[in-house]
């Protein structure tokens, strides 16, 4: 795999809401896997989106799903946020039980939540060992970039 090769696929992801491809070829495997983007100048007379974790004062929202967060409680909780934009599923399909509840344990990488994207389902996973402190989205409902939709207290 040729250096060019590597490129046109960093700039294939790059156009998309994709946040993870593998690609093999030659017997050779690749895997890109995009992280929170930095703003550009575009969007920096903009408000950061609702509990975003913008600083400031501003408390993030309570939720119907667990306690109501203020800001002296997250010292020590740590975020879950949106890669993306898309809608908020807490299951599976509208018959399954939710990934996780409010007071559940759960493992570094196990699913929290699905994001649905441009007709595709975004596992969303944990990325640390604890316990589910609050759930900020309510189910269905439209996430942004970097929007906090969890979280997890760490054990």
């Amino acid at each position: 795999m040729e250096t060019n090769d590597i490129k046109e696929l960093i700039e294939l992801l790059a156009g998309t809401d994709v946040t993870e491809l593998s690609y093999e070829k030659d017997g050779m495997r690749i895997r890109l896997k995009r992280g929170p983007q930095p703003m550009d100048s575009q969007n920096q007379g903009m408000a950061p989106p609702q509990g975003s974790g913008a600083t400031g004062g501003v408390a993030p929202p309570s939720s119907a799903h667990g306690p109501d967060v203020h800001e002296d409680d997250l010292a020590g909780l740590t975020a879950v946020k949106s890669p993306i934009v898309g809608t908020f599923y807490r299951s599976s399909s509208p018959d399954s039980s939710p990934f996780v509840n409010v007071g559940d344990r759960v493992k570094k990488g196990q699913v929290l939540c699905v994001i649905e994207a441009m007709k595709l389902m975004n596992e969303i996973e944990s990325e640390t060992d604890g316990k589910v402190h609050s759930i900020l989205v309510e189910n269905s409902n439209a996430v942004e970039y970097g929007e906090i939709l969890f979280y997890i207290e760490p054990i």
